[in-house]
């Protein structure tokens, strides 16, 4: 989560007009919501990245949530693991040692299709207590295994990608960007209420 004052900027470029106004209130506010709008894309954008996963990926697996009430806004990044397989190209064959996703290799993982749904980068348990890669635990039904694979493969675990350390990452990478942009944003809604909106 990426936390902001905005307050000094707010007083610099509203030094000598009445800040209580409702013109004023209202640009501010409208101000607020554009940057959390705009830092929400760039979020996205970063996490997009370095993660390899698309950007509409990460927003269908609800990684990134917004809220803004008022003159307050927030926006946050879930670090649990996606699906390893949406972070880029998957090699693997049957005689390889394991699979690699955007050039990264994960030893003792295997690209196949195991609960349905199309092929996915999964390790046997009991060899990911030696690996230790990241595992993905979304919510799913429970399908019986398709195609021939053997039971001693089983029981497996879904592999991740690494966000552990991305939201922290992208909150210093933008935090000064976000307050260069709000200026910019807030000297646009004041310009355009003091000279465009009809007194209220």
């Amino acid at each position: 989560m990426i936390t902001l004052s905005l307050d000094p900027v707010v007083e610099e470029l509203t030094v000598g007009l009445d800040r209580l106004s409702r013109k004023i209130q209202t640009a501010i506010k409208r101000a607020v919501r554009k940057l959390i709008l705009w830092v929400r894309r760039q979020m996205l954008q970063q996490a997009s990245r370095m993660t390899g996963v698309p950007q509409k990926e990460i927003v269908r697996h609800r990684r990134i949530h917004l809220d803004i009430k008022g003159m307050e806004g927030t926006v946050w990044l879930g670090t649990s693991p996606l699906p390893l397989h949406l972070a880029g190209r998957v090699n693997w064959s049957p005689v390889s040692a394991g699979a690699t996703v955007a050039g990264r290799q994960y030893a003792g993982a295997f690209y196949r299709n195991v609960y349905g749904g199309g092929p996915k980068v999964w390790i046997r348990s009991n060899r990911n207590l030696q690996e230790g890669h990241p595992t993905y635990h979304g919510k799913r039904r429970y399908r019986p295994f398709s195609h021939a694979l053997s039971h001693g493969r089983f029981p497996v675990e879904l592999l991740g990608t690494e966000m552990d350390e991305l939201e922290d990452e992208i909150a210093r990478r933008l935090e000064r960007r976000a307050k260069i942009r709000f200026r910019e944003i807030l000297e646009q809604e004041l310009n355009y209420a003091l000279n465009h909106e009809r007194a209220g």
